[in-house]
């Protein structure tokens, strides 16, 4: 099958996205959260599973979990049918934080101050997790505030009594104070670093899209000529380039104006994808000239112009009705460079004009 490299950010129709499934932040979390949730639903119900005392902390902890794990079962049904989910966020973000300062509570107050043995159980590695979830949750001040605030209350819960812990206890906390500040460094930095990935991701997306039209631009098209030369050259194959542009443009432009033309250039490329297989490269030349590079021979190409022509001519532009649109179509021959194509399909276009419009010319 015909295939070459084209930027990451463009997909073959010239569409300027990360991916259909994952366009939001909200649609990553999601996926995020239907990966996570079974997983623990599984560590909860693996921790009622151990044997427990029969005190009265460990009932509770015991009974805390059994409603964890069915309040993420719901959370995971309406994680599948996309409801409520900015409700969940939330109130996830509550039921952690109380779970996370019982946890500390417990920790000073039934084994640190006693001096019993035990203090830092298994709960506490699941620590990093929550400071995860505000930054995913809130956005980055109101994360950085929140978290604060939170190792600030479990300073307070422990700093005061600290000249009551063992020596080996208050190297255990002065760990675990420490652990939660890089906790919370790591994840405000990588917050950061994500911003401005995001943003970078951005400006390579406007440098090989077109702001109008969100197909390829002329950037990504001369890359597509270049690799798919290199691949025809490599492999011995063939390949075809369609070029065309719509009739009389700048008559709409003058008769409409240019809000009229930007949407007739927008409705052209939603049809021109429409026509085109999904193994078709689409993208802005420059004005209103569109190029299309297919896999298919030069006969097969010929047919697939004599389409779109046909589909550009049925089709009602809006205010501008009806419109048609000339074509030049050519195929990749053994010495050819992008350069040779572009010339020879400008060329043939250049002829279509030539002879009436409205028409195709293959070279």
């Amino acid at each position: 099958m015909f295939s070459f490299a084209s930027s990451p950010e463009i997909d073959q129709k010239g569409g300027a996205e990360m991916g259909r499934k994952i366009e939001t932040l909200e649609d990553f979390k999601r996926i995020l959260y239907l990966w996570i949730s079974p997983l623990l639903i599984a560590a909860l119900a693996i921790y009622n599973l151990v044997p427990h005392t029969g005190t009265r902390t460990a009932l509770f902890y015991l009974a805390t979990t059994r409603i964890l794990i069915a309040w993420n079962i719901l959370f995971l049904i309406c994680m599948v049918f996309k409801r409520y989910f900015r409700l969940f966020d939330y109130v996830n973000l509550v039921i952690l934080t109380v779970y996370y300062l019982a946890i500390v509570m417990d920790c000073v107050f039934q084994y640190m101050v006693p001096g019993k043995e035990g203090a830092i159980g298994i709960s506490i590695i699941w620590s990093p997790l929550l400071f995860l979830y505000i930054f995913i949750t809130l956005k980055k001040r109101n994360g950085i505030i929140y978290s604060l605030a939170l190792f600030v209350t479990t300073l307070l819960i422990g700093m005061p009594r600290f000249r009551h812990f063992s020596f080996d206890y208050k190297i255990s906390m002065l760990i675990f104070y420490l652990a939660n500040l890089v906790y919370i460094a790591i994840f405000c930095i990588s917050h950061y670093l994500l911003k401005v990935f995001r943003e970078l991701e951005e400006e390579k997306k406007k440098a090989y899209s077109d702001m109008l039209t969100g197909i390829a631009n002329r950037r990504q098209v001369q890359a597509w000529l270049d690799a798919a030369v290199k691949h025809a050259d490599k492999t011995g194959t063939s390949f075809s380039v369609i070029f065309f542009d719509i009739d009389y443009f700048k008559q709409v432009n003058d008769q409409f104006g240019h809000q009229t033309g930007d949407e007739v250039l927008k409705e052209f490329v939603r049809l021109s994808s429409r026509v085109i297989s999904a193994n078709d490269y689409i993208g802005r030349w420059g004005g209103e000239e569109f190029i299309i590079i297919t896999k298919d021979e030069l006969p097969q190409a010929e047919e697939l112009a004599e389409y779109l022509k046909a589909s550009i001519s049925r089709h009602s532009f809006g205010h501008a009705g009806k419109l048609s649109a000339s074509f030049g179509v050519t195929a990749y021959t053994p010495g050819d460079t992008a350069e040779t194509i572009v010339r020879r399909v400008d060329e043939g276009l250049y002829k279509s004009k030539g002879q009436g419009r409205n028409r195709i010319t293959v070279l």
